[in-house]
């Protein structure tokens, strides 16, 4: 404890250790509270406690080498992740913790342990939500500095601003465990006579963070930024342009920090197959693209190399902005997920690759016991439902699996069986089978063993008529592991799944009718709703949205803060002068967790009715406890 006189301040230090600590790792990301108390002496009265402010914390160790690579707590880790822009769908750029949470949960279930945050600082929810979850990040400050990508972009503040913020984000974020390195900037926009400005960034980040190395996304090597850097990085490079590196630097660490923009729309059977890195074709991308993933100018560029510290994806959730090209498209295609979070093939593709493809080991989220999956790319609709294919009597169909073959059939009957490569030894990391005979009914791959025994199956139907409306809740929920309850804290939001299904309840691949969400009861509203198609141009806070292949979000946010303390509601109150914390601060005597029923219309189809639990407890459905509480364990979509 350190004494300070009434009218003095003072800076001080306290030295502590820890005997024994448990480490932070992937698996088990372990966490310790550091709390600091500021003691009250009054004259004649008791002491009391008048702020106090805790900080999480983890214990481990970090190497990054040329020739091991990246090793965590001592044991080698291939880093396997990808790039996260800002913005939420839905949500634009807010940063919800149960969203943030979310993200995390569902790159996990890929097999990712690390996300590189492009090309901005991350939300303090995100990093939180990587610390309980064990998830790496590489922490990114700017894209570009005194180069602007648009008129009104950071290089018009950059000379004036970027020392304090670069300095801001250091102290604010170096205490977070799951950070690993820094990264200065993106491209172009600090190559070239820009590189100059490295070593300033390289003094700061060093001076006040001794602890973790530095990191800039580049095209180039061997000049004076690379020099800079402690770790070489690569956006979009060959396998022989990190040999070369290699060579001519042997003992600089090499990460591929962003690779791979294999473009593709969910669930688009038909249209064009993306075969290369960042095409910006105009027209409808086709759900599958294993071709372009698997090749040395992507995936395997550096997760085939031994000496690379691994792979960062490029991107891992579609985002607002950037379209293959510039026409009516509003957001990229290039991530694992679309907009709403809806997993797309490729997703399927990674989760065999860098999760069922792996051996259990301290680089994978959880173990996974040898089990393998398999998964079909196309729908099993008639060629006439798609206006490439009309009057056709085939269709091409792919299969992504773990295991080293897969057998197709349709209706029990055989279509043969194809080999499957992991990427890591060479192309083939699918199946394929160019021209299916089409009949109406179900469509089904089987994955075998090395011995030709079965070990996973997966089945596609012919929709019948899209005949009924169904709303279920992805987040708050037991069933995917992200809680029972929204918390009541004036901000949690609920991620909600609307579909619509045929008559055996399957999701109705073609579906396009609109979806109308309203809050029928309970204290909150609808925050923001899409369908991940990347034309859409509707806004994303209409209540009616059209589903894309069957499918809509909602996301449904509290508007009580009755889990939060008085003191807390107030402020809140006066920020949200307008809105329903401030009407909800008025009524503050009320902390009753009262549930929220949604429903969600359709034209044709009955409504459909969710109820959402609500909760006052922070210890028990605060979203950072559901986080810790799923730290290592398998998740679920």
């Amino acid at each position: 404890a350190k004494l300070i006189p009434p009218g003095a301040s003072a800076t001080f230090s306290v030295v502590g250790v820890l005997l024994q600590p448990m480490l932070w790792g992937v698996r088990s990301p372990s966490m310790y509270v550091a709390a600091v108390e500021l003691v009250v002496s009054d004259a004649g009265g008791p002491d009391r406690v008048a702020d106090r402010v805790d900080v999480r914390f983890g214990v481990r160790k970090v190497e990054w080498g040329s020739k091991l690579g990246f090793r965590l707590n001592g044991e080698s880790l291939k880093l396997r992740g990808g790039c996260l822009h800002h913005d939420n769908g839905p949500l634009g750029a807010a940063a919800i913790d149960r969203a943030e949470e979310r993200r995390v949960e569902i790159l996990k279930r890929n097999g990712y342990n690390a996300i590189r945050t492009a090309h901005n600082p991350a939300s303090p929810a995100l990093l939180d939500a990587c610390d309980r979850l064990g998830m790496l990040v590489v922490n990114e400050a700017f894209d570009s500095w005194s180069k602007g990508k648009l008129a009104d972009d950071y290089h018009l503040y950059f000379d004036a601003w970027w020392h304090r913020d670069l300095a801001d984000m250091v102290l604010r974020d170096r205490n977070h465990p799951s950070v690993v390195i820094w990264s200065f900037c993106n491209e172009a926009g600090c190559e070239g006579w820009r590189e100059r400005g490295g070593p300033r960034f390289q003094e700061v980040a060093h001076r006040l963070d001794g602890s973790r190395p530095t990191l800039a996304n580049m095209f180039t090597f061997d000049d004076l930024l690379s020099h800079t850097v402690d770790v070489q990085g690569f956006s979009h490079q060959s396998r022989q342009k990190l040999d070369a590196c290699h060579a001519r630097l042997p003992d600089k660490p090499i990460y591929m920090s962003e690779c791979c923009s294999c473009n593709t729309f969910r669930d688009e059977d038909e249209g064009c197959e993306t075969l290369r890195d960042n095409p910006h074709t105009a027209c409808t991308q086709k759900s599958f693209n294993a071709r372009c993933a698997e090749s040395n100018t992507a995936t395997n560029a550096s997760d085939g190399a031994a000496y690379a510290v691994g792979t960062m994806v490029w991107t891992l959730f579609d985002y607002y902005g950037e379209p293959p090209v510039g026409g009516f498209e509003v957001s990229s295609s290039y991530g694992q997920y679309d907009l709403c979070g809806f997993p797309k093939a490729a997703a399927s593709w990674y989760r065999t690759q860098w999760l069922l493809g792996v051996p259990d080991g301290p680089d994978k989220p959880f173990a996974t016991k040898g089990s393998h999956e398999v998964h079909l790319v196309e729908s099993w609709e008639s060629p006439d439902a798609f206006p490439s294919t009309k009057g056709a009597k085939t269709r091409a169909i792919h299969a992504y699996s773990s295991a080293p073959s897969v057998e197709l059939l349709v209706n029990g009957v055989s279509q043969g069986t194809r080999a499957v490569t992991r990427m890591v030894d060479g192309p083939g990391s699918y199946a394929e089978w160019e021209a299916v005979p089409w009949e109406a009914g179900e469509l089904s791959a089987v994955a075998k063993d090395g011995g030709g025994a079965p070990v996973a199956k997966a089945s596609r139907h012919t929709n019948g008529k899209p005949a009924a409306l169904q709303l279920s809740v992805d987040a708050p929920s037991p069933h995917t592991g992200t809680g029972a309850a929204l918390l009541l804290d004036g901000q949690d939001a609920a991620l909600l799944r609307a579909s619509i299904v045929d008559g055996a309840g399957r999701v109705a691949h073609l579906a396009s009718s609109n979806v109308t969400f309203r809050v029928v009861s309970g204290p909150g509203r609808i925050q923001g709703t899409h369908n991940g198609d990347v034309h859409s141009h509707l806004p994303n806070d209409s209540p009616t949205y059209p589903a894309y292949h069957g499918l809509v979000r909602a996301v449904v946010r509290v508007t009580s803060a009755a889990g939060r303390p008085a003191a807390e509601r107030a402020l809140l109150a006066k920020i949200d002068v307008r809105g329903p914390l401030a009407a909800a601060a008025r009524a503050a005597a009320d902390t009753t967790a009262t549930p929220i029923v949604v429903e969600a219309s359709s034209p044709g189809f009955a409504p459909a009715r969710v109820t959402i639990p609500t909760s006052t407890d922070l210890a028990a459905d605060g979203v950072m406890a559901v986080a810790a509480a799923g730290a290592g364990k398998s998740v679920r979509i």
